[in-house]
């Protein structure tokens, strides 16, 4: 079974990208990103996507040395334009703008659009806490992502559409929710399809509109689609993911789901820092998580379950675990990966 460290896999994506055509600073951060998924148990945003990725350098979609261009400035906010440029980049340095604006205003509020697939959108909330703000992130496809079925409807409406909030706590590793708005996001229905894997029974359906365990029919010709989140009520996580689409697409700029897209515009993105130390004491507000997070955790358990966690506690046991055991990469995702390697004159770990 394929299981590395997590510094040969960064080393590898940073040999892959630079040979694509990546400075060596954006490379760097993919590699951060993608083996930092990997690491936190998110499989599904992490090694696997380099093959998409390459395929997307090659098609001439992806520029590889796309760079932020600040497009407006204002005093708690910005718009930044992306180039369709990596968006683990560019999403890093969209947060690391909304932070700095935040330190002066109190709140900073950035504007992302046009960037290539922004990925694990946990990353760059955690960002913002890790400086002592709470981070809010949400992004959207731009229309050109639709996969999500409506709540009651039978075809792609809407995209993952996701949201990320985190917050610094005294008890150590901030607090972090990272959640799709659909039951799951597409990653994690691609990482299913390369293991020959079923999907559970309430994720899809297929062109047909009936019920499918198989994630070929989602990627079929006509492709199947994912349900929204909530199940029965399943109108929730479409309503929020509808909310989203405007916030991340028709305020940003990127653009919302409609008809008539046949080509990837680049993800849009709404990222936000509130500056905690600005609306009271930082101290009290770090215990004041803590305290929600122990509060809850020693809630009574229902039979047959261990441990109540926190938003982003399993994150960080899978984090401690994958960097004492090593990274398993599906032997089919392992074949792609290796195709990219030899494609561009890197070589296979062994």
């Amino acid at each position: 079974m394929p299981t590395f460290s997590a510094d040969t896999l960064h080393q590898l994506t940073i040999d892959v990208f630079t040979r694509m055509g990546a400075p060596d600073d954006i490379a760097a951060c993919v590699a951060d990103h993608l083996v930092g998924a990997n690491l936190a148990g998110h499989d599904s945003h992490g090694m696997l996507r380099i093959p998409q990725y390459a395929e997307f350098i090659e098609a001439g979609t992806l520029k590889p040395d796309g760079r932020m261009r600040v497009v407006e400035r204002m005093p708690a906010a910005a718009v930044v334009e992306g180039d369709h440029g990596f968006g683990q980049y560019l999403a890093r340095e969209a947060m690391l703008l909304a932070i700095d604006i935040a330190r002066e205003a109190g709140t900073g509020t950035v504007a992302l659009r046009h960037t290539f697939h922004t990925g694990r959108i946990g990353t760059y909330s955690e960002l913002a806490a890790r400086a002592g703000m709470v981070g809010l992130v949400v992004s959207n496809c731009a229309g050109g992502g639709q996969l999500v079925a409506p709540f009651g409807g039978t075809a792609r409406r809407l995209s993952t559409n996701p949201i990320s909030i985190a917050a610094p706590s005294a008890a150590g590793d901030p607090v972090v929710l990272d959640m799709a708005t659909s039951v799951a996001p597409e990653g994690k229905v691609r990482a299913l399809h390369q293991a020959g894997k079923p999907t559970p029974a309430d994720w899809l359906l297929n062109a047909r509109g009936e019920a499918t365990t198989d994630p070929g029919d989602f990627y079929a010709d006509p492709p199947g689609s994912i349900l929204p989140l909530g199940g029965v009520f399943g109108h929730k996580g479409m309503g929020l993911a509808f909310m989203i689409d405007i916030l991340a697409g028709a305020l940003t700029g990127a653009g919302c789901c409609r008809e008539g897209v046949t080509a990837y515009p680049g993800d849009g993105m709404l990222l936000m820092a509130f500056d905690v130390a600005r609306f009271g004491a930082a101290e009290e507000f770090a215990r004041r998580v803590a305290d929600l997070s122990a509060y809850v955790r020693d809630c009574p358990r229902a039979p047959g379950v261990e441990r109540i966690y926190a938003p982003g506690e399993i994150e960080q046991e899978r984090r401690v675990q994958r960097e004492r055991e090593g990274i398993f990469i599906e032997p089919g995702s392992w074949q792609l990966i290796s195709g990219v390697c030899e494609r561009v004159g890197v070589a296979v770990p062994g």
